[in-house]
C-alpha cells in the first residue's frame, strides 16, 4: 500500500488531535481483553507525538512510524503483561509458528488492522493555514496529559509512596522499551557476577533432602512447574488451591511442606530457575555446556537417575525438543508423543493434551515401573496458561460458589479449578502404589498474567508458591 498516493482528508484542524488521541490506539484496546493483555496506560503520548510532526512530514513517513509505534505499543503490552524483556520477547517470537492454527489467524488479523488503521490515521492532513495550530493543539494535549499522568501511581518524580496502580493516564511504549532494555541489562550484568547468579528454588529444596538422606534406596523424584500458578494475596484462596494435600492419607504418606520462592519473567524462566537455580532466563536456549553442567539434571545423572521431561504441547515451542536433551534429560516427550498414547487433549489458549491424563500417566506408567535406576522426571502443565477457556473440561463440583473471589469473577474461576486440577491429579499420582518412594515439588513459574487489573493485583509480582512431599519414611510405599 502506497500511503502516499492515498488523498488526504483535509479536517478542521480540531478534529485532528483527536484522531490521533483515539483511533491508533483502538486496536489495542479492542484486543486487549481477547489477547489477554494489559497496556501500562490508557493514552499512548508518542501517538499524538507522531501527530505533532505529521505536519510536516509525508504521508507513507506517517504511515511507517504510526506502524512501528503500533508494533512498539502491543510489544510494550506484552513484555509488561508477561513479564518479559525484549530479548525474552524476540526469543518467543521464534516459535509463534508452534502457535495453534486459530491463533496465528489472530494474529495475523491484528497485524491487518493494525496496517488499515495507521493507514487511515496518515491519510487524514490538516489545511496549510491549520498546520501550526494542529501542532500546537497536540503538543498542548501531550503536556496537559503527561502531567496528569505523573500523579496518577508511583512515580520517582513526585512522592514513592503514593498509591501504585497498575495502568496510569498515559503510556510511552518506546521509551517503557528503552527503559526497560537499560534496567535489564543492568541485571544481565548482575547475573553473571557469581555472587548473584544463583537464584532460589524449589527444586533446590529437594535437592537439598537428597544430599541430606542416609537411606539405601534413592527415591524417585517428580519436579513439576505449574503454569500460572501465582501466590494469591487471598490467604483462603491460596489454601484451597492446595487442598488435596490436606487429606489425611497424604498426611501419612508423606510430610508436606509450603513456601514460595522468587520469579522473573515468564515460564521459560520459571523453567532454568528450577532446572538450574539461574537468573539465566531465556539464555537457557544457548547456554554452554560448562553452564548446564550444575543444573539439576545433572546432578541426577551422577546419581544414577534416569531424567525425563514431559509436556503437553509441541517440543519446537521455545525449542524445549533442543534444549532439553542439552541441560540433561535422556528422554522427552511432547504432544506428537503422548498423542501416540492415546492421552485426551483439551482446549485452551495452547491446546495440547490434558494435565489430568499426563499426571495419570506419569503415575501408572513411570512411578509404577519396577526397574533398577531411580527416576527423575520434569514435567511443566498447560491447562492453566491464560486467557483460560470459559468453560474448562472438568467435571464442575461448584468450588467457585464457596469463595467470594470466585463466586465475582469467571476467568479467576477457571483459573482456580485449572491449577487445582493440577493439584488433585499430583495427589492421586502420590497415593497410588509407586515402585520406590517418591518425593513430589511443585511449584508455580509466574503470576497468571490476566487481563483485568484488578486480578492481577491480587496476586504477588515477586514470589510464587511451591509444595514439597517427601516420603514420612523411606520404605513409604
Amino acid at each position: 500500500m502506497r500511503v502516499s498516493h492515498v488523498r488526504a482528508l483535509r479536517p478542521r484542524f480540531a478534529v485532528i488531535p483527536l484522531i490521533y488521541l483515539v483511533l491508533p490506539s483502538l486496536p489495542l484496546a479492542l484486543l486487549a481483553h481477547r489477547l489477554a493483555l494489559v497496556p501500562p496506560g490508557y493514552i499512548n503520548l508518542e501517538y499524538l507525538l507522531i501527530g505533532a510532526f505529521s505536519v510536516l512530514l509525508p504521508r507513507s513517513v506517517v504511515f511507517v512510524l504510526l506502524l512501528l509505534e503500533s508494533l512498539a505499543d502491543f510489544a510494550c503490552a506484552i513484555s509488561k503483561t508477561y513479564m518479559l524483556s525484549m530479548s525474552d520477547l524476540i526469543e518467543s517470537l521464534l516459535s509463534v509458528h508452534s502457535l495453534p492454527t486459530g491463533r496465528i489467524l489472530e494474529i495475523s488479523a491484528v497485524l491487518a488492522l493494525v496496517i488499515l488503521v495507521c493507514a487511515a490515521v496518515a491519510s487524514f492532513r490538516p489545511r496549510s493555514e491549520d498546520r501550526l495550530w494542529v501542532a500546537g493543539c497536540l503538543v498542548f494535549l501531550i503536556a496537559l496529559i503527561a502531567s496528569a499522568s505523573l500523579l496518577t501511581g508511583r512515580n520517582p518524580l513526585v512522592r514513592k509512596d503514593m498509591l501504585y496502580t497498575q495502568k496510569r493516564l498515559a503510556r510511552a511504549p518506546i521509551l517503557s522499551l528503552v527503559r526497560l532494555d537499560i534496567y535489564l541489562r543492568g541485571v544481565n550484568r548482575a547475573s553473571h557476577r557469581t555472587d548473584s547468579a544463583w537464584m532460589n528454588s524449589a527444586s533446590s529444596r529437594a535437592v537439598a533432602i537428597l544430599n541430606r538422606s542416609r537411606t539405601a534406596e534413592a527415591p524417585n523424584v517428580v519436579l513439576i512447574l505449574v503454569e500460572s500458578w501465582g501466590l494469591p494475596g487471598d490467604a483462603h484462596l491460596a489454601q484451597a488451591l492446595t487442598a488435596a494435600y490436606r487429606d489425611p492419607r497424604v498426611a501419612s504418606k508423606f510430610n508436606v511442606t509450603y513456601g514460595s520462592v522468587p520469579f522473573e519473567g515468564s515460564t521459560v524462566p520459571g523453567e532454568s530457575r528450577e532446572l538450574c537455580h539461574s537468573k539465566m532466563g531465556f539464555s537457557i536456549l544457548l547456554a554452554s555446556p560448562q553452564l548446564l553442567s550444575g543444573c539439576v539434571p545433572a546432578f541426577f545423572h551422577e546419581r544414577k537417575y534416569k531424567n525425563i521431561s514431559v509436556h503437553g504441547y509441541t517440543g519446537s515451542m521455545f525449542q524445549r525438543n533442543t534444549w532439553y536433551p542439552r541441560v540433561g534429560f535422556d528422554r522427552s516427550l511432547f504432544a506428537p508423543d503422548l498423542d501416540k498414547l492415546k492421552l485426551p487433549d483439551c482446549p485452551g489458549a495452547f491446546p495440547g493434551v490434558c494435565d489430568a491424563a499426563i499426571a495419570k500417566w506419569i503415575g501408572s506408567s513411570l512411578l509404577s515401573a519396577n526397574t533398577g535406576e531411580p527416576r527423575f522426571i520434569y514435567w511443566v502443565t498447560l491447562n492453566s496458561h491464560l486467557p483460560v477457556p470459559a468453560h474448562p473440561s472438568l467435571s464442575d463440583d461448584g468450588v467457585c460458589s464457596t469463595l467470594p473471589s470466585l463466586q465475582a469473577s469467571a476467568p479467576l474461576c477457571s483459573w482456580f479449578r485449572l491449577v487445582r486440577n493440577v493439584h488433585q491429579s499430583v495427589q492421586q499420582m502420590a497415593l497410588a502404589p509407586s515402585a520406590r518412594p517418591t518425593v513430589f515439588v511443585l511449584v508455580g513459574d509466574h503470576a497468571p498474567p490476566f487481563a483485568d487489573p484488578e486480578l492481577g493485583r491480587e496476586f504477588s509480582h515477586t514470589e510464587v508458591p511451591y509444595v514439597l512431599l517427601t516420603p514420612v519414611a523411606a520404605g513409604a510405599r
